[in-house]
């Protein structure tokens, strides 16, 4: 019989040193959460950042306000597209009702015009980088010529029929080198090409 007591006994022990290391885990992630608004709050956005992360891998179940402590200190790291999904998770979970709802509509339009800031500068970077000096690089020494498509020759339609002209880019070769072509791209190649 004390074999069985000792064997029950081991049993429920071992399953409450568990439950107590799982409550002890969990009051850690609270703890890093509670800590990681108060550094939010303070101004200490990465080390806010570093201890909502310990949180969620310590927390089994988040918290509501987790998303929005987490949300509102990305956009101030500039991580716009984590804020709207954090936010937008927080205000999905809580509704109008929530604690910090007012604030996390806030955050949520700031981190949209944001994001969408970042987007068009992303665009006018790429636009300007097609548009600087040598920016395609040519699969070979020369590229086919876009306005005759090659053929050195420019068909058009005249009053008694077609008229035929030289290529007035590439000559009759239909050739552009990689430089006049680029110089093409930016608008700065003339039409003074001639038969070579």
């Amino acid at each position: 019989m004390n074999r069985l007591r000792i064997l029950l006994l081991l049993i429920v022990m071992g399953w409450s040193s568990g439950a107590y290391s799982q409550g002890i885990v969990q009051r850690d992630g609270l703890t890093n959460m509670d800590k990681g608004a108060q550094a939010m709050y303070d101004g200490n956005y990465i080390l806010a950042d570093q201890l909502f992360r310990e949180a969620l891998g310590q927390l089994s179940k988040l918290p509501s306000e987790m998303a929005y402590y987490f949300g509102r200190n990305s956009y101030h790291l500039d991580k716009y597209k984590q804020a709207i999904n954090w936010l937008t998770k927080y205000v999905e979970l809580k509704g109008t009702s929530g604690q910090y709802y007012d604030q996390a509509v806030l955050y949520l339009n700031m981190s949209n015009a944001a994001y969408k800031k970042v987007k068009e500068q992303e665009i006018q970077e790429t636009h300007h980088q097609l548009m600087v000096s040598d920016y395609y690089d040519c699969p070979g020494e020369y590229v086919m010529c876009p306005i005759c498509h090659g053929g050195g020759v420019l068909i058009q339609k005249g009053k008694f029929g077609a008229v035929y002209q030289t290529c007035p880019y590439s000559g009759l070769s239909g050739k552009l080198t990689c430089e006049q072509y680029n110089q093409y791209l930016q608008g700065e190649l003339g039409m003074e090409m001639m038969d070579e």
